[in-house]
């Protein structure tokens, strides 16, 4: 993450829009290690999520954090268009999660587990993720000071 941003934040920074600015040059500070806390939050409440699902057949928590997971896929895309460079996560987001994401949805829906309207239903689980992660970003520096 680090080398990332050392070899490219001067090609990408001006391409950011005003508003996302702070947040890519606090980004751009952040070392591998601390990024990996929030990470390893996420981690461990999807992992309930997904006992909740297998174990109590409850969805909802599993839904809404794959949805998001899905849709943050073209963000990476996105950002790696826009960049016109490698952005980080494109090759994770398109090898292993656009398929994940997909097949797990399909086979929700095929074996009837799940209706089209629960993912949309069910979205607002997402905004848990949202939270996860910049709670983690937050508490992060507190768990590694530099």
């Amino acid at each position: 993450m680090e080398q990332w941003f050392k070899k490219n934040y001067n090609a990408v920074i001006n391409k950011i829009p005003g508003r996302m600015k702070p947040t890519v040059q606090s980004l751009s500070q952040t070392t591998a290690a601390r990024f990996s806390i929030p990470v390893f939050i996420q981690f461990v409440v999807y992992v309930i999520a997904a006992y909740l699902a297998a174990e109590k057949q409850y969805y909802g928590m599993l839904l809404g954090f794959n949805l998001l997971l899905f849709l943050h896929v073209f963000t990476h895309l996105g950002q790696t268009i826009l960049f016109k460079i490698y952005a980080l996560g494109t090759g994770t987001a398109l090898v292993i999660t656009l398929p994940y994401s997909l097949y797990l949805f399909y086979r929700l829906l095929q074996e009837r587990v799940i209706d089209y309207p629960d993912l949309l239903l069910n979205l607002p689980f997402g905004i848990i993720t949202i939270l996860i992660v910049w709670g983690g970003h937050r508490i992060a520096p507190k768990i590694l000071p530099t």
